[in-house]
């Protein structure tokens, strides 16, 4: 039987002050406490986009997660927009600036009927980890990547081909999603569910 992950997320007076003591049951979500800068950041579990053996972690394979942040800012309980992340793991360098979700079945895709959306970072970070490379893209989910993340949850599960894009050579690597948008669903789900709990409990007027 699978456990059902349950944060109870308590923030001290005087240190947080984001929860105001209270514990509340988000489900299904990951939770890490900046101590120095006074920020609780929510997150998505990670959804691996290719398989992966028991030894490998989601966090260390290409992977898709979406992530927002609590503090207390002159009194006030901030909760922070939700962020959409890309991180891309392999031998060799995409240099990707641009990401495209290709999404539907196979005949749809074939037909030129597949959903397309696309995010572009200039800002994309890298860095090396042993013998693989890393890029991350990380950015606020305004636009169609707000507008991918609710088509996720909205619609039926799905195939999906994700595209990294390096515009200034002209070339990119494709990934099929061996499970399509399943457990993209559940994950962006969870988040979601957590982010518009927290704002209603805290009377803030701004949904995903």
């Amino acid at each position: 039987m699978k456990k059902i992950l349950l944060l109870f997320l308590t923030v001290f007076i005087g240190v947080f002050q984001t929860f105001s003591q209270e514990k509340i049951k988000l489900k299904g979500v990951l939770m890490t406490n900046n101590y120095h800068k006074k920020i609780t950041w929510i997150k998505s579990k990670p959804t691996p986009l290719v398989k992966k053996d028991f030894t490998v972690g989601a966090n260390s394979v290409k992977n898709i997660q979406i992530y927002f942040g609590a503090k207390m800012e002159e009194g006030k309980q901030i909760i922070m927009p939700i962020r959409l992340i890309n991180n891309y793991f392999d031998t060799s360098w995409v240099f990707f600036d641009e990401v495209s979700y290709l999404l539907g079945s196979r005949k749809e895709i074939r037909q030129g009927k597949g959903v397309v959306f696309k995010i572009k970072d200039k800002e994309t970070t890298r860095n090396t980890i042993g013998v693989e490379v890393h890029e991350q893209s990380d950015i606020e989910a305004i636009g169609e990547a707000k507008d991918f993340i609710k088509y996720v949850l909205e619609n039926e599960e799905t195939g999906l081909i994700v595209r990294y894009i390096d515009n200034d050579k002209g070339q990119y690597v494709d990934v099929k999603v061996p499970k399509g948008t399943k457990k993209l669903k559940k994950h962006f789900k969870a988040l979601v569910e957590s982010y518009n709990k927290l704002c209603k409990m805290f009377k803030l007027e701004q949904r995903f």
